[in-house]
């Protein structure tokens, strides 16, 4: 298998860039715009996966509760 280095180099930029945008969008409690960022940022983690020879798959989220 080949590996493009410079593609997944540029994808692993795009996934520091969009996490630090979404984290930003979240501390100022743009909710909206901080669910588009990390989708993106998912996407080309995604994609580095799969450039990689990898998938991913998505597992359900667990659910926290408080117990007394």
């Amino acid at each position: 298998m080949m590996v493009n280095y410079y593609r997944i180099s540029l994808l692993a930029a795009n996934v520091a860039q969009a996490s630090a945008m979404a984290h930003a969008y979240e501390h100022s409690s743009n909710t909206a715009m901080a669910k588009v960022y990390s989708d993106n940022a998912v996407d080309d983690f995604v994609r580095i996966a799969h450039e990689l020879g990898y998938r991913v798959e998505k597992i359900a989220e667990p659910a926290l509760r408080a117990v007394a």
